[in-house]
């Protein structure tokens, strides 16, 4: 087995590890707590995460970039993570009361409080974990984060038990980020990276520069609509809408998050040895083209019995608004590849001019949209997926050559597997007399039924996956 395929094993491994355990916290927190747990929780998560993505400034990236890697720039980049941590840790615990008062809700500077304390930690867990990338020990990797992931859990169980709402998920949160912290230092110890100097720190800020600008235009993209809804419509709407963004990601759960550790490793080492990243690029596109698009249409006709097996009965509003979000959201299947190849092709500015080109438009029309609804600010991702996809695949194209012709021409089988996948579930539907509300053995007949026809689109659309797929099928049955 190539080193790359053992990394997606073990990517894939821990992901779904990750997934189990959490559909099992969806699943346990959605029964224990209540929507306006979960939206005073959003909220001051929201504004967590909006501070976060400065909290690293880039350094774990670059450090997985650097063509040569001196201890030195490893110090400096903890360091310089350091001073820029702590001083967000600060901001958001002087913020915690105050935003408090202007949600009208403490419990929002509760879980800030809280939430902030991970801030401060997270720069010793960037050494070993940058170094495990760049080595792609994906194995360790996996076992640090699923050991976190149980972590979590449990917390989340015991304190959701003793009745501590929205800060069970506060608490569970911190204590997530200490097991990795821990996990990752016994597994891969590296006590000199330590030492603080700033050897080199122009380099790093100059990198961190563009890389936090690109991830603050994103994170404000994913968290505004949460705290737009909480401070116009309240706290409950944040709830539900919050929840749906939770089961639109599991596609991606299921797929791109277990590819994602992996790519910029593997194109950054493809561009160090002088490869073409051409070739790359489109078979990327026609596997995410051939997954993830069917599986965002499939959660879109499946998202009433889905919503209720995950969440329950008290979460009825919440089928809407996936329908609406994950068909936005098809178009977004090559989004997961902008960042990691505008890296490798050294383009780190162009991550970032092209996020200014279409973040602000989608932020724009989500605060259009708040005061008439949620189910008003679900129904801009119709426009804003399409729009995202065209300039992150405008941008990348124009560095490695590609005519739109060449684009869509790999994404084209894709579109024949997405077909079939559809037309497996509608076939079941109209079985059961065009119903959308399926119990649980009906789901998964309609489940069985779209991995059926998906593989025939595979294979009528002469699709590469198909490849692999028999490729692995001879595996297991060598290995039974």
């Amino acid at each position: 087995m190539t080193s790359l395929r053992r990394s997606l094993l073990f990517s894939f491994m821990e992901r779904y590890a990750g997934i189990v355990i959490g559909l099992g916290m969806t699943m346990t927190a959605a029964r224990m707590l209540t929507p306006a747990d979960f939206g005073v929780f959003a909220v001051g998560m929201s504004v967590v995460m909006l501070i976060d993505v400065m909290r690293d400034f880039g350094t774990g990236t670059y450090l997985v970039q650097l063509e040569a890697l001196e201890r030195s720039a490893v110090r400096s980049a903890f360091t310089v993570s350091c001073i820029i941590s702590g001083s967000c840790a600060v901001a958001l615990a002087l913020a915690a009361i105050p935003l408090g008062r202007f949600y009208d809700e403490p419990g929002v500077g509760n879980v800030v409080l809280v939430l902030s304390a991970a801030l401060l930690l997270n720069p010793f867990l960037t050494p070993a974990t940058a170094m495990l990338r760049r080595q792609m020990a994906f194995d360790r990797l996996a076992m640090i984060n699923v050991a976190s992931g149980l972590g979590q859990f449990g917390t989340l169980v015991l304190l959701a038990s003793l009745g501590q709402g929205y800060m069970a998920m506060a608490w569970a949160g911190l204590v997530a980020v200490l097991v990795r912290i821990v996990g990752a230092n016994i597994v891969h110890p590296m006590p000199w990276a330590f030492r603080p100097t700033l050897v080199g720190w122009r380099d790093i800020l100059s990198f961190g520069a563009w890389s936090t600008a690109t991830g603050i235009v994103n994170v404000v993209h994913d968290t505004l609509p949460q705290l737009i809804i909480g401070r116009v419509l309240g706290t409950v709407p944040v709830g539900l809408f919050s929840r749906a963004q939770t089961v639109c990601q599991l596609p991606d759960k299921l797929i791109s998050s277990a590819l994602h550790p992996i790519v910029l490793p593997a194109l950054a080492e493809h561009a160090r040895r002088g490869g073409s990243l051409k070739e790359p690029y489109l078979l990327g596109l026609s596997y995410m083209a051939a997954v993830h698009v069917p599986a965002m249409v499939c959660l879109a006709l499946l998202a009433e019995p889905i919503v209720d097996i995950l969440l329950g009965p008290q979460w009825g509003e919440v089928p809407t608004l996936v329908r609406l979000m994950a068909m936005g959201l098809v178009w977004l299947f090559p989004a997961f590849l902008t960042y990691p190849m505008l890296v490798a092709l050294g383009r780190i500015r162009d991550t970032l001019v092209s996020s200014l080109i279409s973040i602000p438009p989608s932020i724009l029309l989500i605060a259009a949209a708040a005061p008439h609804g949620i189910r008003a600010v679900a129904a801009v991702s119709l426009v804003t997926g399409p729009l995202q996809a065209f300039v992150a695949v405008s941008f990348v194209r124009r560095h490695i050559g590609l005519a739109w012709g060449e684009i869509l021409r790999s994404a084209a089988p894709g579109a024949v597997a997405t077909v079939g996948a559809a037309a497996g579930i509608v076939a079941v539907m109209s079985l059961l007399g065009f119903r959308t509300a399926l119990s649980f053995g009906e789901m998964v007949v309609a489940v069985l039924a779209a991995g059926l026809g998906w593989v025939a689109g595979l294979w009528i659309g002469g699709h590469p996956l198909i490849g692999e797929l028999l490729g692995l099928w001879g595996r297991v049955r060598r290995w039974a």
